[in-house]
């Protein structure tokens, strides 16, 4: 391998009691240390910017993982659902929403609550409409990944919340050339193969004074998941959920004198999924190999993103000056099963108790499908009743192919800015950051559902066809006469938002003695925001209306606040091997604005606490942590780093969800939480063995109950307005917007273990990765039978483990492995999606809910092929 890959990023060994430790930063050898091949080295570390200037990382007094290229290489990463196993109290949502919770700071609405970053530029996005989908950049060409715990609103401001994860790509020299080259070919157990190739090169024209990097990378992904038909179940397409990922990178360093140096440039993603890799419970055997998928429409998901940037560095005497310019647009299309959704509104609208439909087919006396039996008290009296349930989907004679697909558009279009001036002399007591930073970002959320036939549909089921339940707003085929939204558009949600922001910062630290520094920070922003909404359709019973009926060609919302996030940290030294630290920092996120609801969810709204409707904005929330932590260095041979840490949650940001027929969410501050827990990391040398372990342990719940505003909510079961959360459930995550707890696990733990010998003259090594993440059992408030947003169907979901093996040798320039991920080919199930019930069913029992399910992709054998030139 090469000599950098022998080392991985620092491993997590826990500490804890009253000087507990902030995170060791991943350690990593350098470039060119000896091979572990020939006995034990001294533990190296990367360089990292978590401060916005360049220092050592056990150095630096904040809790830091830093995995570098070589390291990310030698365990397989290819994106961040990866690098989350290695670093402890991280997780990512499994749903497709990408979304990072960083020590149990995640949210279920609103604004992210980590920001992320690649190299200055934001690139974060609000939970805006439904699905929404960050950003999952690639780690070819990396030069390493940061991932910053505890909030950072002072020095990377709104939505560092929870934490930081920058994506630092590799800097193009002025000096001498080099090339990085990787390619992998894989095969799933059950599934296809995978394949890759990537080649980045640097050179410097101009010696000294220009040099340029160009890179250039694609993967396919095999899919392993099968799609099938939902009524016969035959395979209608294998390994559907396949899907590509290519990326295209240029960029320039340019000294035209030594105080100037200007760093232009652009990156291109472009990703394309032909399936969401999600399969139903009731058409799949997951022990014998068995995954399929019946949603009737597919969910191809392409996602591509643009950031060029620009960065200037002006170094004075004792200082320096740096600005950035970026420029990010993103244009993804991702969907949700809208068949599955629609099947289970339809079933519904019959019933005479649905508010919705007065004229209820089922027990009233209007006309009846001729193909509806006599319903008894315990007999449903249709048929063709349920559509869906948790046995899958059974669509009536003659409408076997009948399907509403749906489409979430998300765009994203951000102007940022930044410039700081900084200290650079290292040998004074004083150290300061001071800068402004400006942010204009859009975003566009245009969520669609199409029906072609749901006329003939609603006809069958009912007898009448949906105009004349929800109104004549519908053209498709020449049916209907209806143009003010696309044709065959049975809902049309349209959201457009603009945030804007303004920021000043600083940050002042004076050596009180050689080993005593003190650090004050403050960030004050000015931030906006303003939302333009639009629905339509017969899901929405029409375009919006004002107070006396009338249509309205938009909904607007908008709000601007002030917030401010100080931080205070105070180190000390002991000795260059000991570092102690205690920080007290803010974090905070931007709030926002909802669409108002259909006219359909009045009833329910009312029934929840919110008779005038859902509240037009939302306010920011902020987190407030205290954190101690040490990093330590036990000889050349063990590096400790941990911390513990109290964070206290403040308005949280989380959606309410609203049952009955309405089964729709919108945004509201929820309270009071705290997370507290600690996390730590350790790397052992012990001859040719190497042993990297990372730990963490997060609690984060409610502390208070919260009700709906300006009602009193008692927790009884005879009254419908029951709290939004109670005390002591758990804070949920984006996957909660799909009826699934959304929980972190409280326990995660890594473990890497590599061995270092020679085949002949041929430095090799073996090496075993095993990842852990705990069960939950704190219940969320949809588990909670107190709360307004309990639902019966939702389940704890287990721990999980993964294990992973590779063999490598170095031959000459060439860095080959062979690599198992999910060596002991788990199934565990990491998250599911339900579909709605069917509210007004009563006198009959409810049928269980559909169940789509996400896990670990089957046992893959590969090899993957390096080379440093």
């Amino acid at each position: 391998m090469h000599n950098a890959t022998n080392a991985a990023a620092v491993r997590h060994f826990g500490m804890g009691l009253a000087l507990c430790v902030a995170l060791l930063p991943a350690s990593v050898r350098a470039q060119g240390a000896p091979t572990a091949a020939t006995g034990a080295t001294d533990l190296e570390e990367i360089v990292v910017t978590a401060t916005r200037r360049s220092e050592s990382l056990s150095k630096v007094p904040v809790s830091v993982t830093a995995l570098s290229q070589d390291a990310m290489d030698d365990r397989g990463i290819k994106d961040f659902q990866d690098i989350a196993r290695y670093t402890p109290g991280i997780s990512i949502d499994q749903t497709g929403t990408n979304a990072i919770s960083i020590r149990g700071i995640s949210s279920s609405g609103g604004a992210g609550t980590t920001g992320i970053y690649i190299d200055d530029t934001p690139i974060q996005m609000r939970a805006l409409g439904f699905n929404p989908d960050d950003t999952l950049p690639k780690t070819f060409d990396l030069d390493r990944v940061e991932v910053l715990r505890g909030p950072q609103g002072t020095l990377f401001g709104a939505g560092s919340e929870g934490g930081t994860v920058r994506y630092l790509l590799t800097p193009p020299k002025l000096t001498g050339s080099s090339t990085y080259l990787r390619s992998e070919v894989a095969y799933t157990q059950g599934g296809a193969p995978s394949y890759e190739i990537g080649i980045a090169h640097g050179f410097a024209p101009v010696d000294g004074v220009l040099g340029i990097r160009v890179g250039a990378w694609y993967r396919g992904d095999g899919g392993w998941i099968d799609r099938v038909d939902p009524t016969t179940r035959g395979v209608t397409a294998s390994n559907a959920n396949y899907g590509s990922s290519y990326l295209l990178r240029l960029a320039a360093v340019w000294r035209p004198t030594s105080a100037l140096t200007i760093t232009p440039s652009v990156i291109y993603q472009n990703s394309d999924k032909h399936d969401e890799s999600t399969f139903w419970a009731a058409y799949s055997n997951p022990s014998s190999g068995k995954f399929s998928n019946a949603t009737p429409e597919r969910m191809p998901v392409p996602d591509k993103y643009l950031l060029p940037s620009i960065k200037f560095e002006a170094n004075l005497t004792h200082s320096q000056v740096i600005g950035t310019v970026g420029y990010y647009s993103r244009d993804e299309t991702t969907a949700y099963q809208g068949t599955i959704y629609d099947m289970s509104y339809y079933e519904s609208i019959g019933w005479v108790n649905n508010p919705n439909n007065p004229n209820g087919s089922y027990y009233s006396n209007t006309p009846v499908p001729l193909n509806c039996g006599s319903g008894t008290a315990s007999v449903p009296p249709c048929d063709w009743y349920p559509l869906i349930d948790d046995k899958g989907l059974h669509l009536p004679a003659g409408f076997s192919d009948y399907q509403t697909p749906n489409t979430v558009k998300n765009q994203q279009h951000s102007w940022n800015a930044e410039v700081r001036w900084q200290s650079s002399d290292d040998a004074s007591r004083w150290r300061w950051t001071v800068g402004a930073f400006w942010q204009q970002a859009r975003e566009l959320s245009l969520e669609q559902l199409k029906d072609a036939n749901i006329n003939q549909f609603f006809t069958f089921l009912y007898g009448q066809d949906a105009a004349s339940i929800f109104g004549d707003f519908y053209n498709c085929n020449g049916v209907g006469s209806y143009f003010a939204i696309p044709a065959c558009d049975i809902y049309y949600n349209r959201n457009e938002t603009v945030d804007r922001q303004i920021a000043a910062f600083g940050e002042l630290s004076y050596a009180l003695t050689d080993r005593l520094r003190v650090t004050i920070g403050e960030r004050i922003a000015r931030t906006s925001f303003s939302l333009n909404h639009y629905a339509d359709g017969y899901e929405n019973f029409g375009p919006p209306r004002d107070a006396n009926g009338n249509p309205l060609s938009a909904v607007y919302a908008s709000n601007s606040e002030t917030p401010n996030t100080p931080k205070l940290t105070l180190a000390y030294q002991h000795d260059p091997a000991n570092l102690f630290y205690a920080t007290y920092a803010k974090g905070f996120r931007v709030g926002g604005g909802n669409a108002p609801l259909p006219p359909y969810c009045s009833p329910d709204l009312d029934s929840s606490g919110y008779p005038h409707g859902a509240p037009l904005t939302y306010k920011s929330d902020s987190t407030q942590s205290y954190e101690i932590g040490s990093k330590n260095s036990f000889g050349p041979d063990l590096r400790i780093a941990s911390s513990v840490y109290y964070i206290r949650w403040n308005d949280i940001q989380q959606n309410v969800y609203i049952g009955g027929g309405c089964g729709l969410q919108f945004t509201a501050n929820l309270g009071t939480a705290v997370a507290k827990g600690f996390d730590v990391q350790a790397e052992i040398n012990a001859g040719p063995m190497r042993f990297e372990l990372a730990a963490g342990y997060t609690d984060a719940r409610y502390t208070s109950s919260s009700s709906p505003p300006g009602t009193s909510c008692p927790s009884s079961s005879t009254n419908p307005c029951l709290p939004l959360a109670l005390a002591g459930d758990a804070i949920s995550g984006e996957a909660s917007i799909n009826q699934s707890p959304g929980l972190n696990a409280p326990w995660t733990a890594s473990l890497g273990a590599e061995y270092d010998f020679k085949i002949g003259a041929n430095p090799a090594l073996l090496r075993f990765d095993y990842q852990y993440e705990g069960r939950n059992n704190w219940p969320s408030t949809l588990q909670d039978p107190g709360t307004s947003q309990f639902n019966a169907g939702t389940y704890t979901l287990s721990s999980s483990s993964f294990l992973q093996a590779r063999a490598a040798v170095k031959i000459g320039g060439w860095n080959v492995a062979a690599f198992i991920d999910n060596l002991l080919d788990s199934h565990t199930i990491l998250n599911y999606q339900l579909s709605q019930i069917d509210a007004y069913a009563a006198p009959f029992p409810i049928p269980g809910q559909e169940q789509n399910q996400y896990s670990f992709r089957p046992r893959t054998f590969g090899l993957t092929a390096i080379v440093h030139l």
